[in-house]
């Protein structure tokens, strides 16, 4: 008891030591309020910005040159415009001839490549000697889930992007090209640069560099939206302060709640 008696004691005293502090606190902040709450007598000055700034940046960031050209800037004006143009021609071109090449070399692999050829036994997995058995071969169904079959009794592989890509890609599918038994037992074909699967991945791959530069053409363009967008609204002519000289004051009052510390800059 007579311990619990010290402790709670102890206790007793810290917590009027605290309020002693508090109280010294509070009036040092009384103090300083008296100090530093004058409020300004003028007002300050308000930032005047052109709105031509604005309207440049947008004008430029829908058409690369517009800003500039009303800016007076007609050199940077038709530069942007010129890359603008080339940009977009450089998009169209790729991206068609990557289509066009797609095409191609999917029509490519549906003449050379035979699920017949690749599971003589008809079943879903391959008989290619180096089956690695790492993809699988989804399949064509209707729409009560039936798998399709083509006229001569084989299934008809789901010919999406995958399709594409495992014939040309892995070795457990070369087995289903047309000419793989061409050069014998013996015969590595996934090495021969002269087979039909071979063939077929070089359109594919040129296809896939023609695709990434349109990608990269259409990068360039929003680039170039942004370039200009931001060029003009910093080529605009801009109304300078309504005064150069500015000030700063800081406030504290901790009797006002919701404005008890400002900082205020004038101009």
């Amino acid at each position: 008891m007579a311990r619990n008696g010290a402790i709670i004691g102890r206790f007793c005293l810290v917590l009027i030591k605290l309020k002693k502090t508090l109280m010294i606190s509070l009036l040092g902040l009384l103090v300083l309020s008296t100090a530093y709450t004058q409020e300004p007598t003028q007002p300050p000055a308000k930032l005047k910005i052109d709105k031509r700034m604005l309207k440049n940046f947008v004008k430029s960031l829908i058409i690369p040159g517009w800003g500039q050209w009303e800016n007076g800037n007609k050199v940077r004006a038709v530069g942007y415009v010129v890359a603008e143009v080339a940009a977009i021609y450089g998009y169209e071109s790729y991206h068609t001839q990557g289509e066009d090449l797609e095409q191609e070399f999917k029509l490519y692999g549906d003449n050379h490549w035979y699920f017949g050829d690749w599971s003589p036994n008809n079943a879903p997995v391959g008989t290619c000697g180096t089956n690695l058995s790492t993809h699988n071969m989804p399949l064509l169904q209707n729409t009560d889930g039936e798998f399709l079959l083509d006229e001569n009794g084989y299934f008809i592989p789901l010919k999406d992007h995958h399709f594409y890509e495992n014939i040309g890609k892995y070795p457990e599918f070369s087995c289903g090209w047309d000419d793989y038994t061409a050069g014998g037992v013996t015969y590595d074909y996934d090495e021969d640069e002269e087979t039909h699967k071979a063939y077929y991945i070089d359109m594919r791959t040129r296809s896939n560099e023609l695709y990434r530069n349109g990608q990269l053409a259409g990068t360039l363009i929003m680039v170039n939206h942004l370039i200009s967008a931001f060029d003009a609204a910093l080529g605009t002519d801009m109304t300078s302060f309504e005064s150069t000289s500015f000030a700063g004051k800081f406030y504290i009052n901790p009797l006002n709640v919701s404005k008890g510390i400002t900082m205020e800059v004038t101009f």
